[in-house]
């Protein structure tokens, strides 16, 4: 197991990438920021904590892409089941911390983070098996279409856009869980390259 741990480099990259999660949180709260937005004329004002799960799900799909494949696709250790650990593990740590610091300083779009990691990091397992290390595109790609096109109007995301919505939304979180479910049940029967 330790030659596993090493070989992700999990010690270095996951506290690093759940500490700038922290970190943005704590800095970006519930502030907002003109983004440019083709469906709302002008510009939209959009939480600048929605892009705060990015650096996490970035330096997990490192960790994730940090193998040995020869050593692993050869071993008779369950290195499957080790990565979906470690990917549950840091789904839940990520919606632990952005909870606790949300209630801590009374910020939605920092509760609603942890949500949103779950989302980006279900996105990116979901396509990884068939797009490879080009996955990591998924979850910035689906930030900018929402910022580009998810706003009726300003303060009003559209409901298929999931990540603006606000912490308490049902709608987003079935759509968090499902796509959740569609990630593991793609990584139990997809091509198999790595979680």
């Amino acid at each position: 197991m330790s030659w596993w741990w090493r070989a992700r480099r999990a010690h270095v990259l996951l506290p690093l990438g759940l500490a700038s999660l922290a970190l943005l949180a704590l800095v970006l709260r519930d502030n907002t920021a003109g983004l440019p937005s083709f469906s709302v004329s002008g510009s939209s004002e959009t939480r600048i904590m929605l892009f705060a799960p990015i650096p996490l799900v970035a330096l997990l799909a490192l960790c994730l892409d940090s193998r040995l494949p020869a050593a692993e696709d050869t071993g008779v250790r369950p290195v499957r089941r080790m990565d979906t650990a470690l990917v549950g593990l840091v789904m839940a740590a990520s919606v632990v911390v952005c909870l606790l610091l949300g209630w801590w300083l009374d910020a939605d779009a920092v509760r609603a983070a942890g949500r949103n990691t779950v989302f980006f990091v279900s996105l990116l397992l979901l396509l990884r098996p068939f797009a490879g290390q080009a996955a990591i595109l998924a979850p910035l790609t689906w930030l900018m279409t929402v910022v580009l096109l998810g706003f009726r109007r300003p303060n009003d995301p559209y409901p298929w856009t999931v990540v603006p919505e606000p912490s308490g939304a049902a709608h987003a979180a079935l759509a968090t869980v499902a796509l959740l479910l569609a990630a593991v049940a793609v990584h139990h029967r997809g091509p198999r390259r790595g979680i």
